[in-house]
């Protein structure tokens, strides 16, 4: 299964669609508790209990409309931390190219490429979900071709200082770690070196 970026309209409208459902099922809960189907006191609990997970749900799709169109405008995250640790390596022999678009124009990350490789950087302020990996992995498979060889996915987390580490075929570290895990790795098999 494909994962497909979700638009800000598409974002907007699945939270449209839980309020709605939100309404519609508490006015079945209040219609049964008025009913004497269920107990008041039940009713409530369930109000509430169903509330906190729309509630829950609707804060995400919220924060997946914002990141969509943040996303298209390249505000996404605050990567400050991350562009002054690669703009070091820059000055140790490492192509260092900000601000990628993909095929349709979206900010993808930062290309670096070094004696170890190609890395696609993207950087995320605090969490990652596994669409966050899917569309890591989606995007560094596409620089393949522009790069003419193989795009390791790097997912950077800029206010955390999670230790390296692989989840889903990519990398993810806090932005602490990534000059120093970058300078670490070894060049590929068949390579003794590979142009910047």
């Amino acid at each position: 299964m494909s994962s497909v970026p979700a638009s800000p309209r598409r974002a907007t409208y699945d939270a449209i669609a839980l309020a709605l459902a939100f309404l519609a099922l508490d006015a079945v809960l209040i219609f049964a508790v008025l009913a004497d189907w269920v107990d008041g006191d039940t009713g409530v609990v369930a109000v509430l209990a169903i509330g906190a997970v729309v509630l829950l749900l609707f804060r995400d799709d919220v924060a997946e409309a914002f990141a969509a169109g943040n996303q298209m405008l390249g505000i996404s995250a605050d990567d400050e931390p991350v562009r002054r640790a690669l703009d070091r390596l820059s000055g140790e022999g490492w192509a260092v190219e900000h601000d990628v678009s993909n095929a349709r124009g979206m900010l993808i990350g930062t290309l670096v490429r070094g004696p170890s490789g190609a890395y696609l950087v993207e950087v995320r302020n605090r969490a990652y979900r596994l669409e966050h990996l899917r569309r890591a992995r989606r995007d560094a498979s596409w620089l393949h071709g522009p790069v003419g060889g193989w795009v390791t996915p790097v997912l950077c987390l800029a206010v955390r200082d999670d230790e390296p580490h692989r989840r889903n075929g990519v990398w993810i570290m806090g932005a602490e770690h990534l000059a120093d895990w970058l300078r670490a790795r070894t060049p590929p098999r068949g390579n003794s070196s590979q142009s910047a």
